[in-house]
């Protein structure tokens, strides 16, 4: 009899080592590392986060706990793990899987609280990051919309699995407290849509993140105290996981992306160690949703490519997959609707007459520093920008086509690969953020040193050091 999903990843995760991880691996964990603090120290300078971190201090200060990013104090390591969590939430800096999760908001600041007090080497919390991430996306990979159709976000369903294993890794969990870490995790697990519904949204989802790290702190806590064992079926069992969030333990989703409609849940572990999910993280560099960002690039290139006067253009045609094509590509259920600020629409007309989008905490474009209230876009969005949306296309790849008065058309595909970047590319990408970093440029850049050989480094107190002030 095969072990069961949860057993699978218990045994690899607590047994997984530094030196088991693919160069290609801790490459892309120190890029996570590197974007996720740089959001954390921008989402500081946000009164939320000033007012968050001062809540936290009075209600859970704690002179030999963890350090909060930025401000210094100390507190509880669940509360400096739900702080770090606000601070990156705030930006909308931060990494992009499967469309619409984002992991390293829960899950880098859950490996930075939890390494400062078990002492662990950076070569330990990269390792422990490698786990956690891995375990998150492949639970999440194809069932992301199916969460969603639950009425779940997903984001904090799966994020709370993978920032478990972080935790639990970092406490030394053996296989049988890793596995009770999953199962405790799997009941913490929550998250509702409602929040981010446009008629009576009110704002829960900056918490669902944090909390996603808060309760991944807490089961491997609790599970260190040995008196729980897990559910061996937690994942995969008639009441578990995926039947409570996806809504059957068949692998079954309502809705999937442009894969098959029904999985194979032996794949959620396959080839585990060998290959891995994690690789396929893009990152947010504007503040909306990953699948809006090719769209983005894809337009300034071909304004640049083939110096387009935006004044000349007849139409642009966006092809891209069905549930990106959609007003609320996150929950498949709801109706399209007009083009609106927010929707892809948007973002291409914002491209294609600016030459870019302000990027987070970086450079502005346009006329205004509000370009939601560029009067120029709003209107080319309306009449000028054409969505198509397929089945069979594959994810965050779109196609634009752009149709000039004179009947001159220009074309460009954005395969997914493109998003897809190293260390390198990351910081290639964080150039524009060098002048307006609240540490300076000398200081970013000895962050990106720094990151950049993190596995040199004996704990995180010199990742402490170079994102709080002098």
């Amino acid at each position: 009899m095969a072990d069961s999903i949860a057993r699978t990843f218990a045994r690899w995760a607590a047994n997984l080592t530094y030196e088991d991880l693919p160069p290609v691996v801790v490459d892309k964990i120190k890029s996570l590392i590197l974007l996720h603090l740089t959001a954390a120290v921008i989402g500081a300078q946000r009164p939320q986060a000033k007012e968050i971190i001062h809540a936290i201090k009075a209600e859970e200060g704690k002179p030999d706990g963890a350090t909060i990013i930025w401000d210094g104090g100390k507190v509880t390591r669940i509360a400096a793990t739900y702080a770090g969590a606000e601070m990156i939430h705030l930006t909308g800096l931060m990494d992009s899987y499967r469309m619409i999760t984002h992991p390293g908001c829960s899950l880098i600041p859950t490996a930075i609280a939890n390494a400062e007090l078990e002492g662990a080497t950076l070569k330990q919390m990269i390792t422990a990051l490698a786990a956690g991430y891995e375990v998150g996306c492949r639970l999440s990979y194809d069932f992301v919309p199916g969460t969603a159709a639950r009425g779940f976000r997903p984001a904090p369903i799966y994020h709370t699995m993978g920032a478990a294993v972080v935790a639990g890794k970092l406490m030394g969990h053996d296989e049988a407290k890793m596995m009770a870490t999953i199962g405790i995790a799997a009941n913490c697990a929550s998250g509702l849509y409602e929040t981010a519904t446009e008629s009576v949204g009110g704002g829960e989802t900056g918490v669902q993140d944090p909390n996603a790290a808060r309760q991944g702190v807490f089961a491997a806590m609790t599970a260190r105290e040995g008196h729980i064992r897990g559910s061996e079926d937690i994942i995969e069992g008639p009441f578990g996981f995926y039947n409570a969030f996806v809504g059957n333990n068949q692998g079954k989703p309502k809705y999937v992306f442009d894969g098959p409609e029904v999985i194979d849940l032996a794949s959620v572990t396959a080839g585990l160690g060998a290959t891995y999910k994690l690789l396929e993280l893009m990152y947010r560099m504007y503040n909306t949703g990953g699948y809006n960002h090719p769209t983005i690039n894809l337009m300034v290139e071909l304004r640049d490519q083939h110096h387009i006067d935006p004044a000349a253009i007849a139409q642009v045609e966006v092809t891209m997959n069905w549930m990106e094509s959609m007003r609320a590509p996150h929950v498949p259920m709801w109706p399209t609707t007009p083009p609106r600020v927010g929707t892809t629409h948007y973002f291409v007309a914002h491209a294609a007459l600016n030459g870019g989008f302000p990027q987070v905490g970086g450079h502005t474009f346009g006329p205004t520093e509000d370009p939601t209230k560029d009067e120029a876009v709003l209107e080319f969005m309306q009449t000028k920008v054409q969505i198509v949306g397929r089945e069979d296309w594959p994810m965050f790849s779109p196609s634009i086509t752009v149709l000039m008065q004179d009947g001159t058309r220009y074309s460009g595909h954005y395969p997914y690969a493109r998003m897809q970047w190293n260390f390198d590319g990351l910081v290639e990408h964080l150039e524009d953020l060098k002048e307006k970093w609240p540490l300076g440029p000398d200081g970013l850049q000895a962050l990106v040193d720094a990151c950049r050989t993190a596995e040199s480094l004996p704990s995180v107190e010199p990742l402490h050091a170079l994102t709080r002030p002098k």
